[in-house]
């Protein structure tokens, strides 16, 4: 899956970025980059919302963060290489429900979200994961 991202300026000292899941691909069981790495540095919390409006499947979301630079080459960027941290807990999100989390983005370089469903290959959709950045100037 591609990642959607919009950057604005607010003031001469308050920036954000929202970046968003495009349609790509369907879901699986096994977990799929669903935000590419974003380059985080310049800012000090993400908000992350994800939506699910299939009414029978369940998703399970984790958010990975990393210190190190962005990655040489495409198989370096997958999540969970050596190079990456978990942030926080798995996040559930239940059949037909949605979940919202804030994390601290203070001293990582580069920040991701992956994505499985419990079962079955359901469509993600168009902007049903996003990612708000705020940082300052």
């Amino acid at each position: 899956m591609a990642t959607l991202t919009t950057k604005k300026r607010h003031s001469s000292s308050v920036k954000t970025l929202v970046a968003q899941n495009d349609s790509s691909g369907n879901l699986s069981t096994t977990y799929k980059i669903t935000i590419d790495p974003i380059d985080v540095e310049t800012f000090e919390r993400a908000s992350i919302q994800i939506r699910n409006t299939d009414g029978s499947i369940a998703y399970v979301a984790q958010v990975f963060g990393t210190l190190f630079g962005a990655p040489t080459a495409p198989s370096t960027a997958a999540a969970a290489g050596s190079h990456w941290a978990q942030i926080g807990d798995d996040i559930d999100i239940t059949a037909s429900s949605g979940t919202l989390k804030s994390i601290s983005t203070t001293g990582l370089r580069q920040l991701c979200v992956r994505i499985k469903s419990a079962s079955g290959t359901p469509a993600l959709g168009d902007g049903n994961c996003l990612v708000f950045l705020q940082g300052t100037i």
